[in-house]
Parts: structure tokens; sequence; C-alpha cells
């Protein structure tokens, strides 16, 4: 690809970022088989996912510092390794309450993953072409998640729930060994001091501040429907779980199309206020579409979903790196703040919409996720946005 600039070290990290993704999603896919086992039910499923984001979203910023201070590669390297190890044991849990644990340090290794991923991606493809490489990164991701959505429900059922998890998180370590190898090491300034003035500047910046806010309307609607999509086609619709893996990867795959002509959209334009609002408006009223209550709904409404979650982290993501509030060395602390606050979307969307599927049912819940998530997104209209930095 012409805007590629180390192949080598995009072609590690884009292969440790899908299998991040099969680790995020498989629990989703096979959530069935663990639910029988332990005599859970949907509720059960909403507060693993609300445990996982919990991680996520609490070592954000401490990520963000650590790079900072250590360099992003060692890093993203210590979070895929912490994360993979933490599936890996999974494999091996003999009480519900031990993946709930579980899946708290899997978010706290994707969380120091991600940023640095983010900045390093970028780093590696050409300039004008970071939202590109953003995008990239973003589409190996869901290859990532439409894998675990639908070949872990697949390899679940072959091989049982306890092995295809071990095997998940044996493959993360691989994808970390790979970047050791791969990765250029990095370059830190011996002078360099992490200050709290420095610090402040990124956390009040108020435009960093929106992001994170619009962002928190997207993480909700991606989250409820990427993690309950398979498991309401299988106990609601009585759909098959091959089927319900299909159509959970829609979301996914549908992503891996977006994202990269997205993100060429804003090397473009660098709109992001523009770009962000659109994704968040269409895909609000995708959710509120599988309140029909039928396999081909649940399917436009998981596609709509996906291209516009897609577009959005992309966007996202990209425009809070372009902002140098202060040195460089905290490029990585501004994408991780960017996506500390909005991933507890991640733990209270799940939760909530579980609590009222138990009440009202699903049809209900689809409606209300759709206008909670057109709420959230809304917040991006007060403000006129800004360019890039130079």
């Amino acid at each position: 690809m012409k805007g590629m600039a180390n192949r080598r070290a995009i072609a590690s990290l884009c292969l440790a970022r899908a299998v991040y993704a099969v680790n995020w999603y498989n629990v989703a896919a096979i959530f069935a088989l663990i639910a029988l086992d332990f005599k859970e039910n949907v509720g059960g499923l909403g507060f693993l996912t609300g445990s996982f984001y919990i991680g996520l979203g609490l070592f954000q910023v401490p990520g963000g510092i650590i790079a900072a201070r250590y360099g992003p590669k060692r890093t993203a390297i210590y979070g895929i390794l912490v994360d993979s190890f933490a599936v890996l044991l999974t494999g091996f849990a003999t009480d519900f309450v031990e993946i709930i644990l579980l899946r708290f340090f899997v978010g706290m290794g994707m969380a120091l993953f991600f940023a640095p991923g983010v900045v390093l991606i970028a780093k590696y493809f050409r300039k004008n072409s970071e939202g590109l490489g953003v995008g990239t990164f973003n589409s190996a991701f869901y290859v990532g998640g439409a894998i675990g959505l639908f070949g872990w429900a697949i390899l679940a059922e072959i091989v049982g729930w306890h092995l295809s998890l071990i095997m998940g998180g044996a493959l993360g370590i691989l994808t970390g060994v790979l970047m050791i190898v791969s990765v250029p090491k990095d370059t830190l300034r011996g002078d360099f001091l992490v200050k709290w003035p420095d610090l402040r500047k990124i956390l009040e910046d108020k435009w960093l501040l929106l992001l994170t806010l619009e962002l928190f309307g997207i993480t909700a609607g991606t989250t409820i429907t990427t993690t309950f999509i398979v498991y309401y086609l299988e106990n609601s619709l009585n759909v098959g779980a091959a089927m319900a893996g299909v159509v959970g990867g829609l979301a996914m795959i549908s992503s891996i199309i977006s994202a990269p002509l997205i993100g060429r959209a804003y090397d473009r334009t660098k709109d992001a206020r523009r770009l962000l609002f659109l994704s968040g408006l269409i895909m609000s009223f995708g959710i509120s579409f599988a309140s029909i209550g039928r396999l081909w709904s649940a399917a436009v409404s998981t596609i709509v979903v996906g291209l516009c979650g897609g577009a959005a982290y992309t966007v996202g993501f990209t425009a809070a790196r372009d902002v140098h509030t202060v040195a460089k060395e905290y490029e990585t602390l501004a994408v991780s703040w960017v996506n500390s606050i909005q991933m507890f979307a991640g733990f209270f969307s799940p939760v909530a919409f579980s609590l009222i599927v138990l009440r009202f049912g699903y049809s209900a819940a689809w409606l209300v996720a759709g206008f909670y998530t057109l709420a959230l997104i809304s917040i991006i209209l007060v403000s006129k946005g800004r360019k890039a930095n130079a």
C-alpha cells in the first residue's frame, strides 16, 4: 500500500489487533455454552461485559502515562501479553465469578495495548495518511471481531468453550512475541519526564473531552449490539448458533469496509464533528431496527451499527492523535483519554440493557438503546469542532 512506511511493523500490529478482537468478542459468541454450565442468563452476560469494560476504562489513562514514559512499543507488548494470559486462564475457570474477575484483567491488558497501537500504526504510515493507518488498524480489529463472533461460536461447539478460550489466549501470546521481533525499538528522550502540568493540559482540553463524550455514545450502541445480538438470536428468536454467529459477524465485516474509507475521508477534510455526528445519528436508527424482532431486521441492524461504529472510532481516535497540546510523547495519552470515559459506556450500557430485557423484553430494550445512543451522540453539536494542529 502506497501510504505504508514500515510494512513489517504494520503487519505485526494489525495481526495483534485482530487476535485482540477475537479475544474481545469470543466470550459473547460462546456465552450460551458458558451460561449452560454455570446456570446463568442474559443478566450474567451483562455483568461479565461490565467487568471487562471497567478494566478497559480504568487503565486507559495509566496506559497513556506509561507509554509517555517508557514508550508505546513496550506498553503495547505488556498489554497484549496481560490480556492474552488472562484469556488463556479463563479457559481453566471452574466458577463464573472467576470468569468475571479474569475479564477485568483482559480489559486491563487491552487498555494498555490500544492507544500505543494507534500511535504506532499512524507513525508507520506516511504523512497525511494517518487516518488511513488508523482505519486499517481498526479494520484488523473488525476482521478479528468477525472471527471471534462467528468462528468461535463454531469452534466452541466442536472443542468446547474451555479449549476455545485457551486457543485464543495462546494466539494472543504469539502475536506479542511477533511484535517484539517486528516493531522497531522506541526512541526515548533521556531528559523527558512526565509532568503534572502537561497532564492537566491534555485532561482539560475541551475538544478531547468532547471527543470522549461523543465516543461514549458510539460505544453504548456498538457494545449493546455486538454483545447481545448473537445471544438474542439464539435465545429469543430460536436461531441456530451458526446463523447467529454469521449475523453477529456482519457488524465486523461492515466495519472493515467503513473504517479505512472514512479514515481517508478524514485525511482529506479533517471535519471530525460532521463525520462523528452523521455516524452516530445513523447508528441510533440502526439499533432501533432490531426491535422488529425478525432475523432479517437483526441482520440489517447489525450491518448499520458496524458501518457507523467503524467510521466513528476511526475519526475519533485519529482526531485525538492530531491534537498536540504538549510534547509529542503525550500522543498516546491523548488517544487514551479519548478512549477512557467512553469505555464506561461498555460497563453501564450492557447491564442496563440486560435489566430492561428482563423487565420489558427485547423489543423495548432495542428501542430504548437506540434513543439512548441518539441522546448521547448529540453532544457533538455543542461544538464547532477544530482542525488538527500541524
